[in-house]
């Protein structure tokens, strides 16, 4: 038989063993994450993606968020898309992984996607101005003045000396065709960036 004392010793080796590996991996992984920053900085965003890919694994939301946003520098935006996608699945309640797949789906062009993630971040967070404001964007450039204005107006109640969202509402109030409301608004905006020439332009022709 086995001694007690051996036994402790067999497990204390063990045990440090397995600290001294654990801690060997984190190193690599830091030393991943440095190397990939730096390749970013020279714009080698494929030297980035391989910096990353020696330490991947399926189960790290960190490397999986990192190489959805190298990825997308390196204009593979599907492999962009599905390792934003892992990390959301290791985090379900992600905002940065959202807004992460964001960038790929974009420039995919499929901006009922689009909408549908920032719809997925509110859902989460209902007072994110961020996901809020994109979305009323989105709608703008639709021409879905109402959904715009429903959107803006949310945020406004939440900062009501928001200068890009009551830029914009003046915009959409124009193409209503509603004059009042518009510069009501738009003179907020001016309020807070006073030289504006765009908005007092705008203004000058109301």
């Amino acid at each position: 038989m086995i001694k007690y004392a051996t036994m402790r010793k067999y497990i204390l080796i063990s045990l440090l063993l397995m600290l001294s590996a654990g801690v060997l991996a984190q190193d690599l992984v830091s030393d991943a994450f440095k190397a990939s920053y730096i390749s970013e900085t020279n714009q080698d965003y494929a030297k980035a993606v391989q910096d990353m890919l020696k330490v991947y694994s399926q189960e790290s939301y960190a490397v999986n968020l990192r190489l959805g946003w190298l990825y997308y520098l390196n204009g593979d935006l599907n492999k962009s898309k599905t390792h934003y996608l892992n990390a959301i699945a290791l985090k379900q309640n992600s905002l940065e992984a959202r807004f992460g797949l964001v960038y790929p789906v974009y420039a995919m062009k499929n901006t009922d996607d689009v909408i549908r993630i920032y719809q997925e971040i509110l859902s989460i967070d209902k007072q994110n101005t961020t996901a809020r404001y994109r979305i009323a964007s989105l709608y703008y450039t639709r021409k879905n003045w109402t959904e715009a204005v429903s959107n803006l107006n949310k945020i406004l109640d939440l900062y009501p000396f928001d200068f890009d969202s009551n830029y914009l509402l003046g915009n959409v109030y124009i193409k209503l065709g509603k004059i009042n409301e518009a510069k009501r608004v738009l003179n907020i905006a001016l309020q807070y960036n006073p030289t504006s020439s765009e908005l007092i332009e705008i203004l000058k022709g109301l």
